[in-house]
């Protein structure tokens, strides 16, 4: 059973207001952050759309690294157990 383990991760993930957190167990290292970030967007019940009615688009910082990851970086590729992510929202500026 250490192979199927061995392919996915937990992870920990907070919004940027540190409001809502969750813990991801047994996310695939095959998909992208980008599928990783839509699935935690359900899970936390973070806003898709911001007060003007745009979409928001989320990116998600690597605590660790200190860096925003690429929505198509592999989550086994750029992520180890245990890491801690944030979900970030982009906010436009100006409209």
């Amino acid at each position: 059973m250490a192979q199927a383990a061995a392919m996915t991760l937990g992870l920990r993930v907070s919004d940027v207001s540190g409001q809502k957190s969750a813990r991801a167990s047994a996310v695939p290292i095959s998909s992208t952050i980008g599928e990783l970030v839509q699935g935690l967007l359900a899970k936390m019940g973070l806003a898709r759309i911001d007060a003007d009615g745009r979409p928001l688009q989320y990116y998600a910082r690597l605590e660790r690294e200190g860096r925003h990851l690429n929505g198509s970086e592999l989550v086994g590729d750029s992520l180890q157990n245990d890491d801690e992510l944030t979900l970030t929202p982009n906010i436009e500026a100006g409209g």
